[in-house]
This record gives structure tokens, sequence and C-alpha cells, in this order.
């Protein structure tokens, strides 16, 4: 079956891009625009319905089998980005005998199981498309351009030539097998062992990266929350009132910082109230505050319990900061930092310290890393296995490395498990 579909954003734009891509690619330009296109060269041309009545003038190009992406024949139109023209061409493509509109990632899933590319591939793919900020970016190319796979293909010839000594070990016990093959077979086990669990790591700080780092700002009412996302943002996304309990609910603003995509997070003033909403409020501003990856307890200078009842988690993630330095202190508390928000006191210094903070939980060095949630089970169920492997008994120890070897191998190898596929490619829009 021939698919195709608008492979650029919907909606009016100066250029459109329709792709066609299956056996019926090139006969498809044939119908709609009276020429045989050269492989691989841009034409210029009229585009016209089956019954030759011009949609529009564009560029048209032919990609033979095994020179495109999607490994098929494909077909791209460059015509003008007007809703009207797009629409028509589209309803033109429905017309033609064996054609049909392609499904979400359809074309990239042609390019998978053709052999263009691996499953680490594919998901940096997907990763790229979505990419908000420069790290996202960085992180999901060298995934795209296949830079991870390298390492996985190192471990597997490790595995296979420990594999190898066990194995000798069990076929020719009975002959003068040197001691040191199941020495060296250990040795290698323990190598590779420390090698995966030190790429293990990379996943949290990737993970960061990809899903953003969340900020929640805690605290009880009239401490200044809303004012510090406020200025946070550079935006007034939040009502600022003297009265108490004036925010009700989870406020948000999402920051590019340095690459990093960040999340902050305004909540309802911690306390206990009778007031329904007000309630409902601090149970959501708790629920959010165990999800965040960094908490900033802001506090009031002027009072005896700044923070409250609020049991402060003074881990190294986390700020603790009292706010209104212009009012008298009456409190005991040692915080991080003191500000005034009201006369912008000690402000580029908060912001120098959530910079540390964000730098030290997203790493953003290049190199290997796991960029999925997939790559990820099977690096865990691999450390697990190679953990509990026993030496004692050389035919356990083979099957074990085999299991480890079929772990390593399922991240980047073909699949024909359409539950795995589904939910790949499902993540892609139509016309990739």
């Amino acid at each position: 079956m021939t698919i195709f579909a608008l492979s650029t954003v919907e909606g009016q734009s100066g250029i459109a891009i329709i792709r066609v891509s299956g056996p019926l690619s090139k006969k498809t330009l044939e119908h709609l625009t009276g020429k045989k296109p050269k492989p691989r060269l841009t034409t210029l041309t009229k585009i016209k319905t089956l019954d030759k009545k011009i949609i529009d003038e564009g560029l048209i190009v032919y990609f033979p089998k095994k020179q495109s992406f999607t490994g098929e024949e494909v077909a791209e139109f460059h015509i003008h980005g007007s809703t009207a023209i797009i629409d028509k061409l589209l309803k033109e493509l429905g017309k033609i005998k064996g054609l049909r509109p392609a499904k979400q990632g359809e074309f990239t899933k042609q390019a998978y199981l053709n052999g263009k590319m691996n499953l680490l591939q594919v998901e940096g793919l997907s990763s790229l498309i979505q990419a908000e900020t420069d790290a996202q970016r960085k992180i999901a190319l060298e995934a795209y351009l296949d830079q991870n796979s390298k390492i996985h293909f190192i471990w597997l010839q490790e595995l296979k030539r420990a594999l190898a000594y066990i194995e000798s070990s069990i076929d020719f016990s009975d002959e003068d097998i040197p001691e040191s093959l199941l020495s060296t077979a250990k040795k290698q086990i323990k190598k590779i062992t420390a090698k995966i669990k030190k790429h293990e790591k990379t996943f949290e700080d990737k993970k960061r990266i990809k899903d953003g780092i969340k900020i929640v700002i805690l605290g009880i009412p009239n401490s200044g929350k809303s004012t510090l996302i406020n200025y946070l943002s550079g935006k007034k996304i939040a009502i600022v009132s003297k009265k108490a309990g004036t925010t009700r609910d989870i406020l948000n603003q999402k920051l590019n910082i340095k690459g990093i995509p960040v999340t902050f997070y305004d909540t309802a003033g911690l306390r206990r109230s009778k007031n329904d909403i007000e309630a409902e409020g601090n149970k959501r501003a708790e629920k959010i505050a165990k999800k965040a990856d960094i908490k900033l307890y802001l506090g009031s200078n002027n009072i005896k319990k700044p923070f409250g009842n609020i049991v402060i988690d003074k881990s190294k993630n986390n700020l603790v900061v009292i706010n209104k330095s212009d009012l008298k202190k009456k409190h005991n508390e040692k915080p991080n930092l003191t500000i005034s928000l009201k006369n912008n006191k000690s402000l580029d210094v908060l912001w120098k310290k959530i910079n540390q903070k964000i730098k030290s939980l997203s790493n953003t060095s290049s190199g290997p890393s796991i960029t999925s949630e997939r790559e990820y089970t099977h690096i865990v169920k691999s450390i697990e296995i190679l953990e509990n492997i026993n030496f004692n008994d050389v035919s356990l120890t083979a099957e074990d490395i085999r299991a480890v070897i079929n772990e390593i191998s399922e991240i980047t190898k073909k699949t024909d498990n359409e539950d795995i596929l589904d939910i790949i490619f499902n993540e892609f829009c139509i016309g990739k």
C-alpha cells in the first residue's frame, strides 16, 4: 500500500510539503503532473487534478526505493501553503486507487521496517521533533544519528567473548583447559557490569533534560510566593494580594534556562483551613511537591514561625529562603538566603543559586546516554542478571550471559512486537 500525508505544519504557511511513500509514488507524480521525474532532482511544474485542472505550480521530487527516508519509493510535492491548495491536493491523492492517508508515525515506521533506522534512532527522531530547548535537541540528535548504539555493540562483543570462555569450560571440561579461562571470564563480566552500571546513571540526568525540571515554591500564606513567581517568569501570572489564601490552585510558568526546560509552580499557602477550596489547594500543593526536583521554601522575615507547620526538606537540591528582609526580623531560622522582593534585594543571588541547583541536576555533557524508558528497562534487567551470576555452575553462568546479550540486543534490534511499535510510533505526528 502507498501512503500519503501533509509533512509540514497544518494551517497556512509559505510552503507546504505533501509526501507519498510506497510502490505507486512515481506513478502518482506522473498522474498529477504529466511528467516522468528523474531521481533526486527537483522540478518546477504544474500540479493538476486527475481531470487535468491546475491545482498549483510547485516543485516535485522523486526518490527511488532504498534511496529515500522510508526505504520505499517516495514522491514529494512542494506547494504553496494555502489550506485550499493543500486540501485539494490531498483530496486528489485520495482518489488514486492504491493510495490511502498515512497513520501517525507511519513514514518513520516504514523506515524502521525497511532497516533504515533502529529503534533507538526512531526514539531519537521522535524526541528531536518534540525538542523545545537546545539541550533537548542535542540529546535527541545523538540518539537519532545512532551515536548511542555504538556502546551497545561494544558490550555485546565483550559479552560474547566472555561467553566463549565459559562455553569452552563446558564443552571441553574433560580436556586440559587452562585454569585462567574462568578467571578471565569473571574479570570481563566484572568490567562489563561496571560499564553498564555507569551508563545506567545517565538516565536520570537526561530524563530531567527531556521532561524538564520542576521547581515548586512552597510556603504559608502571604510569604510572597506569587510575587516571586511573577519575578522569576518576568510576567504577572499570579494575582498578588495582602489577603491570605488568594492563590487557591497551582499556577505554573515554563522557562528555558540555558537550554534546560524548567517549570516553576506557585502553590496555595500551606495552612490548616476549614475552607473546602483552600483545603483542596493545599492537597494539590503537597501532591506537586512530591514530584518536584527542587523545592523552594519561602517564609516571611517578620513572623516568629516563617514556615508555620511546614516540615522543611533540607536536602541539597532544595532552597530555604526568607523574604521581606526590609521588615524587622522575628525568627531564628537559618535560611540559604534572605531577600526582599519588595526592594529587589539579593534577587540576583537567588537567581544564581537557582541556576546552580538546575546545573547540578542536569548533566548536559555529550556522549552515549539512556534516552528512553524502554532502553532503561533493558539496562536495569541486564544489571540485575549480571550482579546475580553464580560462577560455581558454568552452565547457568552461560545461560545468564546469553540472557544479558538478549537484553542488550533488544535495545536496537528489529522487533515484530506490535504493542511496542504502536507505543513508539504513536508519538509521531501524521506526516512523519
